[in-house]
């Protein structure tokens, strides 16, 4: 317990002061259903999908019933479920940045599921995930959790403006054209102000890191390897960080940005985001968007992202509970629900042709580009583990783009910090 009192603190150091909380352990129940509390993130689309889940499978059978409990976005989760496990109240079920399953289950916070997985007598079929979704759900060997909402990185871009330009209605394929078009599709007022731009780049506590993580990767670098080892002083990464900060600073083509608003009110051209942003984004738009993969440099590849669901429960009955609730969340309807309903990729065999998958892709093929872009993915990087380590990362990317810090120094202060994070909370 000293250990998570010791990793709450830094956790809380790094996303800010944490809010009067009470704990939400679910209520056990002598008779009737068993009664467990599930904990989510996300808003819209993929928050709308997780309650319609929630409330299938408590239609579905009467042994079980879950509270579905929003937590705030991931990173309010994370503060959160700290609190919850140095007060010893938790929920049974959470919703968790795939990054996070190393960070909670090497200190014994997360259920391990190999137990679960071995006297199941279900047509439940672990083999059936994609094994590129599985690998972040295990820790040192053993299963802690099982892919849910799982994405990868994509470039959303604005087919209307780029016409407008004289530029094709697609994305650009490498990074070079990316700053090209970027500069094609920028206009500036009578006195030189930009007024529209091509690029916002995001700037998120949450996401900032994965979108630098896969453009790295495209140049042929690393952030880290999974030992630990960080690359960040190596040439692809100085090479994509002075490419992204000469866009903002000597083409001022692009600008850093918080949220979709800007790309969908027409500030910018193009915007990073999840696949998982696919719903909203083709909804809300008043104009074409086309989701493409992220520009490569060297090669096409990705960082894996997205939500796994892992289970936090003390209780043996409501493990077994627990477990009956991933399995049902996880299973090819369900996940074709959630495809469907949001946008993120499919995480299973039988998922990825289950009827309602394909008759969708078949219908809306632009869509499809979340299972293409699946065969270019890794992990994300070791260090996004840390508990820290995100947001040393978000720090990064503003000393680039917002205080015009030269790479090379900004990369070696970056290393140092997250050095210091790792020998500090986590070796």
């Amino acid at each position: 317990m000293k250990k998570f009192l010791i990793l709450s603190l830094v956790v809380l150091c790094a996303f800010g002061t944490l809010p009067i909380w009470a704990g939400a352990t679910a209520e056990k129940a002598s008779e009737g259903p068993v009664n467990i509390v599930y904990w989510r993130s996300l808003t819209g689309v993929a928050g709308e999908a997780q309650e319609n889940l929630v409330a299938r499978f408590n239609e579905s059978q009467d042994k079980v019933q879950v509270e579905a409990q929003f937590q705030g976005a991931y990173a309010e989760l994370l503060q959160k479920l700290l609190a919850a496990l140095a007060a010893g109240d938790l929920p049974d079920l959470v919703l968790l940045d795939s990054p996070f399953v190393t960070l909670f289950a090497k200190d014994g916070a997360l259920v391990n599921l190999d137990q679960f997985v071995k006297k199941d007598t279900s047509d439940f079929d672990l083999k059936d995930f994609i094994p590129g979704l599985m690998q972040d759900g295990y820790y040192d060997g053993n299963l802690y959790a099982l892919p849910f909402m799982r994405s990868t990185p994509l470039l959303y871009v604005n087919g209307d403006m780029f016409a407008d330009a004289g530029l094709p209605r697609r994305a650009p394929k490498t990074w070079d054209e990316f700053r090209e078009f970027s500069k094609k599709v920028t206009k500036v007022d009578a006195s030189g102000q930009p007024i529209q731009q091509g690029v916002g780049f995001t700037m998120s506590k949450t996401s900032a890191h994965w979108y630098f993580q896969g453009a790295v990767y495209s140049f042929g670098g690393l952030v880290s390897d999974e030992k630990f080892g960080i690359h960040l002083t190596e040439d692809p990464v100085i090479k994509l960080a002075t490419l992204w900060q000469d866009m903002v600073f000597k083409d001022k083509t692009a600008i850093p940005s918080n949220s979709h608003d800007d790309f969908l009110n027409k500030k910018v051209a193009m915007v990073f985001g999840s696949t998982g942003s696919m719903g909203n984004l083709l909804n809300r738009a008043d104009f074409e968007v086309v989701p493409a993969f992220l520009p490569k440099q060297v090669k096409n590849l990705v960082p894996v992202g997205g939500s796994v669901i892992a289970m936090t429960s003390t209780d043996k009955k409501r493990q077994e509970a627990a477990w009956e609730f991933m399995k049902y969340v996880t299973n090819a309807k369900s996940n074709s629900h959630i495809v469907i309903k949001t946008g993120y990729m499919p995480v299973s065999k039988s998922s990825m042709t289950y009827p309602d998958t394909v008759q969708y892709f078949q219908d809306n093929p632009i869509r499809k580009v979340a299972i293409d872009q699946l065969e270019f993915t890794r992990p994300q990087a070791s260090v996004i583990s840390l508990g820290k380590g995100t947001e040393i990362l978000r720090q990064m990317i503003e000393k680039l783009l917002i205080g015009n810090m030269d790479p090379k120094k900004v990369m070696e202060e970056t290393t140092a910090d997250l050095l210091k994070e790792y020998n500090d909370s986590f070796k």
